[in-house]
């Protein structure tokens, strides 16, 4: 322990450079408030569009066949509407990746957005 009080004034200048230094870190995580919300938009921007118009686009009308003579009715193998992609056999694994995942990001940016939008504070 020093008589002029030195060590005493190095603790004092450190612990104010401590706490100027924890208020600008409250600072930014309320910045990145702003920078989640925006991310958060964009992939679920992303991801509905990606399942209002898949790759590959839709049937524009029906694929039907004129049945024979043991259906009663004609064989329609894709429907106006439903992706091309989820009726080739080759690529039906890929097109369900590609749903299963836009789907898992659509629901988690959401829930973000409804998070930061509920005012959860980020700091604790």
């Amino acid at each position: 322990m020093e008589v002029n009080g030195r060590e005493d004034d190095q603790y004092e200048e450190s612990s104010e450079w401590f706490v100027k230094y924890l208020n600008r870190q409250g600072d930014w995580l309320e910045k990145t408030r702003g920078n989640l919300m925006v991310a958060a938009t964009v992939i679920a921007g992303m991801s509905f569009q990606v399942m209002v118009n898949p790759p590959g686009g839709v049937w524009q009308s029906d694929n039907c066949t004129s049945g024979n003579q043991t259906s009663t009715g004609p064989v329609c193998k894709a429907k106006a509407g439903t992706a091309v992609l989820e009726h080739e056999s080759s690529k039906r694994g890929l097109y369900l990746g590609m749903v299963i995942s836009s789907t898992v990001s659509f629901s988690a940016s959401m829930s973000l957005i409804l998070l930061v939008i509920s005012g959860l504070r980020l700091r604790y």
